[in-house]
This record gives structure tokens, sequence and C-alpha cells, in this order.
């Protein structure tokens, strides 16, 4: 009995200390001045004195006073999170797509995208990166199946700095041809626009819709696709 009640204590006083640390006074000054810290000493209805983080302490009397609540502690990764969906720095792009052929050029061709982008977050909104992947078209008049490898610049902007933001991504590269059946690759141009899902510190689901255009040169032909792609940005 005694081990159980120690071992309450011990829990209760746990969560009592974690509450503390959690939440902190917060002093509303009728002049429009907001007070964060722990209020050491109160006079009812006479005044208060408040300790800040940097161990200042403030003096108020109560009529310089709207009103004194207790709200959670706002640190550095407080903020980051309530303010900021994405970091300026290094921003790897993984994308999975699938393209449907349109146009007469294109008619029967659909397309399976892999895509990797390293990247660096200049501004909350904007972003420039270098990219390479995979696409293997299939054509339902043809057995082979074209594989293709792309490189290209990745510019990208997001409307919002929060933990939703709609974005438009922007291709311009070119594309080789890795198989023998196709008559030469060209230029790769593939505007995308789509939604970014902030799901943890570092990680940034992202969904999006959008047309590419892979001009095929030899055969002076224009391959026209319209994208779906799903993936993650870290």
């Amino acid at each position: 009995m005694k081990k159980i009640f120690a071992l309450f204590l011990f829990l209760t006083i746990g969560m009592f200390a974690l509450a503390q640390q959690s939440y902190q006074d917060v002093v509303y000054l009728k002049n429009g001045s907001i007070i964060r810290g722990t209020i050491i000493e109160q006079v009812p209805n006479v005044s208060l004195k408040i300790e800040t983080a940097d161990k200042s302490v403030m003096f108020y009397k109560m009529d310089e006073i709207e009103k004194i609540t207790k709200e959670p502690v706002l640190n550095a990764n407080t903020k980051s999170a309530s303010s900021s969906g994405v970091k300026p720095g290094y921003c790897g792009i993984l994308n999975i797509g699938y393209g449907f052929g349109i146009g007469e050029s294109s008619k029967g061709i659909n397309s399976l995208n892999f895509d990797f982008i390293n990247g660096f977050q200049l501004f909350p909104y904007f972003s420039v990166g270098l990219g390479t992947g995979v696409k293997v078209w299939f054509n339902k008049d043809v057995t082979d199946k074209p594989i293709l490898i792309p490189a290209f610049v990745d510019l990208r902007g997001h409307f919002l700095n929060g933990n939703i933001s709609p974005y438009l991504g922007i291709d311009i590269g070119y594309c080789w041809e890795v198989s023998p059946i196709t008559q030469g690759l060209g230029l790769l141009f593939s505007p995308t626009l789509g939604v970014s899902f902030k799901v943890g510190e570092m990680l940034r689901i992202n969904l999006g819709t959008g047309y590419s255009m892979i001009r095929v040169s030899e055969a002076d032909e224009t391959a026209n696709m319209w994208n779906f792609n799903f993936g993650f940005s870290f």
C-alpha cells in the first residue's frame, strides 16, 4: 500500500511539474503590452509582481491590468510549428506520378513517372532545385516500353507560409531516351499546381496535377501529358 501511495505521489508531482513547465502566466496591460512569465507575488485588487524568462521582475498596479491568463509557453519550436510551414534550407522532393496522353500526337500513350529533386528553400515562399528521375511510357499499340531519363530545373513557389499551402511548380529541362525505339527526345516543360501538407517537423506531403510537354525532336512532334502526382518534401 505504501509503495502504491508513493508511486501515486511521484506521478502526481511529475504531472504537476510538467504542467508548470508547459504553461506560463500572461499579464495583459491596458496600454496594449503583454508580459509573459511567472507571477511571484500578488496582492488582491492592489498589485502584482511577475518574473519574465530573462529573470527581470516587473511590478504593476491592478488598475493598469486588463486581464491575467495562463497560456502555453512560447518557445522556438512552438513558434516554428505555428507560423512557419516551409523553412529555408535544403529541400529534397520525391515525386511519383502517372500521366495520360492528350491530343492527337499523344493519344494512347501513358507515363509512369519517378522524380527526385535536390533543392534549396531560398525563402518560405520559393525554392529552386535540380531534378532527375525515370519516365516509363506505355503505348497500347507498341509492345516495348520507352524509358526516359529527364534532367531539369525545378522552380517551386508556395502561396502561403503555413502548414497547408497551395503551390505552383515549374520543371524545365531535357529528356534522354535509354531504350532503342524512341525517335529522339528533347525539351521538357512541366507546370504543376498542387497543395502541400505539413505532417512532421521536416516532412510535407504534396498532391498535384499539371501538364507536361516533351519534344520528340527527330519526329518533329510533341508528346503532351496530363499528370497526377503524389510526393514528399523533406
